[in-house]
């Protein structure tokens, strides 16, 4: 693994936590929460600290897609020299309404670079060109990514790229079951674990049908279904996080970015589909 985008090296480690063994566990989170020692910090520092050994050190880099723990330590030692300095965070954390929301704006600006830092390209054009040429879409997501799947279909057929978004997930499996080949599913799943989703994927593969899944981790069993995977991510989210506080700010804006390429490979199908939808918008206005 050469990861080559700044802040990949620790979204990597994130992404793939929670597929790591319990001991291993312990070691990844040591690499975290020390990431700004790591060049000073030999193997068998990272074992003290992890209360493991060296040898067990060595097997988490690999298991986490490294050769070693030196590479591990050269690239990290890399993405520092990527990092912009940052901002001087305010004396105190502010304790009313808008001081909150302004820091929050704030901290999701910082985390932009990192939310892009396990998106291949490769997979982003593989999911614009299968989307565009798809004959059906489905798009899918359950629980907290049930509206980032309402969303994206509203935005894409309104871009004359017609797709549909059931909610009712014995629905979402029937339609699923009706895909072929030539069709596609695009999943919305931030845990890649939930179990009705999972089952449209089966269905949609067994259809014949090319499954696109967008999710937080890189290692999951959705991922392991999927054709395409697109991972985004906020940077400090740890899978405990992703289930209890979960944020859907990274898809929805992977949704913004997906609609835009689209609008641009579907040319004039696309401006005629938006003439059509602001016709239709302007005529559900009051003046």
């Amino acid at each position: 693994m050469t990861p080559s985008k700044p802040g990949e090296v620790l979204a990597t480690i994130r992404s793939l936590l929670p597929s790591l063994l319990p001991t291993e566990q312990t070691v990844a989170q040591v690499l975290l929460s020390r990431s700004n020692d790591i060049v000073e910090l030999s193997s068998q520092q990272i074992a003290d600290l992890a209360g493991a050994s060296r040898a067990t050190v060595v097997r988490t880099c690999q298991s986490l897609g490294f050769s070693g723990y030196q590479q591990l330590r050269v690239l990290l030692a890399r993405d520092a020299g990527y990092q912009d300095p940052e901002p001087a965070p305010p004396a105190s954390a502010p304790d009313d309404a808008v001081g909150i929301v302004t820091e929050t704006f704030r901290h999701v600006a910082a985390s932009v670079p990192g939310m892009l830092a396990l998106l291949d390209d490769d997979e982003v054009a593989r999911a614009v060109d299968t989307l565009a040429s798809a004959n059906r879409v489905l798009v899918v997501g359950n629980g907290l990514s049930a509206p980032t799947a309402v969303d994206a279909a509203a935005r894409f057929t309104s871009i004359g790229r017609p797709a549909e978004a059931p909610t009712d997930v014995i629905g979402q499996q029937i339609s699923a079951r009706l895909l072929g080949p030539g069709d596609a599913v695009l999943l919305f799943s931030g845990s890649g674990a939930n179990a009705s989703t999972q089952r449209v994927a089966m269905a949609a593969s067994t259809a014949g049908a090319s499954v696109i899944l967008v999710t937080s981790f890189a290692r999951s069993p959705l991922t392991q279904s999927a054709d395409i995977a697109l991972v985004v991510t906020m940077p400090d989210l740890t899978f405990r996080e992703e289930i209890t506080l979960t944020s859907r700010l990274p898809q929805a804006i992977l949704v913004q970015g997906i609609v835009a390429a689209l609008t641009s490979a579907l040319g004039e199908r696309a401006e005629r589909a938006k003439a059509l939808a602001l016709d239709a918008i302007s005529d559900n206005l009051v003046e």
